[in-house]
């Protein structure tokens, strides 16, 4: 695919330890990390929940500021105040659609309406399959008219990693099968207009085989790995890289700037010294 404007993906593999990159359970991310950036070390906002963690992917701040810190509390953030991505790459230009696995009614309503709230255009329920949610977010960005930020959210090894432990067979039998649809991002890393960002919400199995929520290296630690035609190959990260690093490296790409709220950094040691300064 070739791509007239500036765009993006932010891919979250939910539950993906990154000791579960091997060369043999996950080649596809393996060969990316020879191709893209890859932080040395990153770590996930606490606690480590999914609702907290995608919540600050989507304001840039912890979840001690946005509110969302309890996966049972589906009640309204405290946005006050805030700046959420998509919404500030709209005044950009940019529109942002999040593809997700099918949500139940009730969930997916709630979940479209706190999107909208932050300033997602669309939210699209795809096939859990992996490989049919991925081509839905990389159709998405062929189809896109302008500059196009898509996230595409991936839950299965985190499924596995509940219903039968973190590195598990089937914990990683579900890695793999979210790796293999990855393969179809390969086609993008060429490309100078274009960032793939690939990460998780949280690791897992640290304290209790099963759980991730509880205070341990195992359950913070995330992957953190940056690709496209302006990142600079084949690098590893020497400073410490958090989760709330990537708005800010989002924003970035697309040329604007970091809002004061947000605690995340610009990953800059990720990018070619023309897109540093670009």
């Amino acid at each position: 695919m070739e791509y007239r404007q500036r765009t993006a993906i932010l891919v979250v593999i939910d539950g993906l330890r990154p000791d579960a990159i091997r060369d043999d359970t996950t080649p596809v991310l393996h060969r990316m990390m020879g191709l893209g950036w890859v932080a040395g070390s990153a770590v996930t906002v606490r606690p480590s929940v999914t609702v907290a963690a995608l919540t600050s992917l989507g304001t840039g701040v912890s979840p001690g500021v946005h509110g969302m810190d309890n996966q049972s509390r589906w009640t309204l953030p405290r946005f006050r105040g805030l700046q959420p991505l998509p919404g500030e790459l709209r005044r950009h230009g940019v529109e942002t659609t999040v593809v997700t696995p099918e949500l139940p009614g009730s969930v997916r309503w709630l979940a479209g309406a706190l999107l909208r709230l932050g300033g997602v255009a669309r939210l699209k329920a795809s096939a859990s399959e992996p490989t049919r949610l991925v081509d839905t977010a990389l159709h998405t960005l062929d189809k896109a008219q302008g500059p196009a930020f898509v996230v595409a959210y991936l839950n299965d090894a985190d499924l596995a990693g509940h219903a039968w432990g973190w590195m598990s067979p089937a914990y990683l039998q579900a890695a793999g099968a979210i790796d293999r649809s990855l393969a179809g991002l390969m086609s993008l890393v060429s490309s100078p207009e274009h960032l793939v960002v690939i990460t998780a919400d949280h690791g897992g199995g640290g304290v209790l085989e099963r759980d991730h929520d509880h205070p341990h290296p195992l359950n913070d630690a995330i992957p953190l790995l940056l690709l496209g035609g302006r990142v600079v190959p084949g690098r590893g990260g020497d400073l410490p890289a958090h989760l709330l690093d990537v708005p800010p490296t989002v924003l970035h790409h697309f040329g604007a700037p970091t809002p004061p709220s947000y605690r995340g950094r610009v990953l800059e040691e990720a990018f070619t010294a023309a897109a540093v300064c670009g």
